[in-house]
This record gives structure tokens, sequence and C-alpha cells, in this order.
């Protein structure tokens, strides 16, 4: 496989490398991306808090959404991957 990186992800690889944070840049990619993969594949852990906090609010009044909510989370989620 090939992939092609932007040039300030190869700059980011090449001083990493020789900075001594690993082997050379294949390696570090890789560590990268399992990294990515555990962490989308760990469960989700529900502690005694969370499911306290989660009773909680499943007991207070719900108001429907209106369109300003929806717009400040159209904004929140664009800042996000900005």
């Amino acid at each position: 496989m090939t992939v092609d990186l932007d040039s300030d992800v190869e700059v980011f690889l090449q001083n990493q490398v020789r900075g001594g944070v690993c082997a050379n840049a294949s390696k570090l990619v890789n560590d990268m991306v399992r990294s990515i993969r555990d962490q989308q594949q760990k469960s989700f852990e529900v502690t005694p808090d969370l499911e306290k906090w989660l009773l909680e609010a499943a007991d207070q009044a719900a108001t429907p959404l209106k369109e300003e909510d929806f717009d400040s989370i159209r904004e929140r989620v664009r800042s996000r991957a900005k």
C-alpha cells in the first residue's frame, strides 16, 4: 500500500525520526494507526458515576430541540473538523 502524505505530516514524521522518537516513519505510522484502531475497539465502560448521572438525567424534563440548537450543534462540529 502506498499512502500520500500532506507535506506538513511528512515534515512531522521526519522530525520524529530525527528526534529519536521512533526508528523510522513506517513504524511510527503503524503505531499511530494501531493506537486509533485500539481506541475505536475499546469497549465503553459504564461506571457507577456514569450510571448515576444517566439515571438522574433521565428523570429530568426534556425540551424539544429548536433550530438554534441544531445551528449550535452544526457550528461545534464544523469547528472540531478544522
